[in-house]
């Protein structure tokens, strides 16, 4: 990353424009989709994807807790989601996930692990949540958690019936699976922080997470409780800024959780009607696959393309997308400016510091 670059988005976030046209609270799009299985789901959140797969099987307990269930959170960040990353071992920022996300589902207490027990001290069922990053694109902490969340909360065990010392697991056809008890959703909100501990960036980008100071991760639940704060990088946060940043987490997680539960209600709705489900429906409906990223809101003002043939210019300053994708705004003098204008204006100014 070069100099230029890190003052471009550090002055750039001064005056409250960010690169993609987001404002400085403004998240991405969020997408979720289910495969096929209970527990598979694949999340996108702007162009960063994660697929998260719960599975179970029966073990026997620890011996500090005999009456109660285990859960393991394990993440995956390989070649596919960035090309530095290293296929072979785990790197630092895959522990660092897991120990996030092991914070906010473990710690928190939001599976009721007792209802996991079969026979105390002898079998219990052992959850395991896998996520896989299939692409860095920034944030990869939010994607991550609504991955895990949504799937362990999407998952259903089989059944099972004692015998004695035996247990039966039945098969899905044989009995209908049971959901998995949760108390509440704890879900990670994201900040960037940058001037020195005075402005926090929603939802950040790879670009903005490169040149941020610090990092601030909120392990939230819909109620407004908080299950976990994380807090990295070179500066100090104000309590100021800690306290109206953690007012904005809470809305957010109360929006995700809702979006989720809405999301899982329709799948169980569209799985009793008979209909078709599961990623390749997704795909047929581009709702996974490049087609179904958003466009970049960015756009050149007054920027005239002229035909080949009949010389006519089509003007590409479409007011309708321009409200729609809410990168106007008015300067001092009342006169309109989008975000595109101020990155270019921006862009100058930092080509002229490096050249003088």
């Amino acid at each position: 990353l070069t100099n230029n670059e890190k003052s471009f988005v550090q002055k750039a976030i001064l005056e409250s424009i960010r690169v993609d046209g987001r404002k400085l609270d403004e998240f991405r799009k969020l997408r979720i989709s289910f495969g096929s299985e209970w527990g598979m789901v694949h999340v996108l959140l702007g162009q960063t994807r994660a697929l998260a797969r719960v599975t179970c099987e029966v073990v026997q307990p620890k011996a500090t807790r005999p009456n109660e269930g285990m859960l393991f959170v394990n993440v995956e960040l390989g070649p596919m989601a960035a090309p530095h990353f290293d296929g072979g071992r785990q790197s630092d920022e895959s522990v660092h996930l897991n120990r996030i996300l092991e914070r906010a589902l473990k710690d928190s207490g939001c599976v009721d692990l007792e209802s996991l027990c079969l026979v105390a001290e002898e079998k219990v069922w052992n959850l395991r949540i896998d996520v896989t990053v299939l692409n860095h694109e920034g944030n990869v902490i939010d994607c991550c958690s609504i991955a895990a969340l949504t799937a362990l909360a999407h998952f259903k065990r089989p059944d099972i019936t004692v015998d004695g010392e035996n247990v039966i697991v039945h098969t899905l056809e044989e009995k209908e699976p049971i959901k998995v008890t949760l108390f509440h959703y704890p879900i990670c909100v994201s900040y960037a922080i940058f001037n020195k501990g005075t402005v926090a960036v929603a939802d950040p980008s790879y670009l903005e997470e490169r040149v941020a100071e610090a990092m601030m991760v909120f392990g939230i639940n819909s109620y407004g409780e908080l299950c976990g704060l994380h807090l990295g990088g070179i500066t100090l946060t104000s309590a100021d800024l800690l306290l109206r940043t953690s007012v904005k987490a809470s809305k957010r997680a109360r929006m995700l959780v809702e979006k989720i539960k809405a999301a899982i209600a329709k799948d169980a709705a569209d799985r009793e009607k008979g209909l078709p489900v599961g990623f390749s429906e997704s795909i047929e409906r581009n709702e996974v696959t490049v087609h179904a990223q958003d466009r970049l809101q960015v756009r050149l003002r007054h920027f005239k393309l002229r035909g080949a043939t009949n010389g006519e210019s089509a003007d590409e300053d479409d007011e309708e997308q321009e409200k729609d994708e809410g990168v106007e705004k008015m300067d001092a003098a009342g006169e309109s400016v989008t975000a595109s204008e101020n990155i270019l204006r921006l862009e100058r100014n930092a080509d002229e510091e490096s050249m003088e």
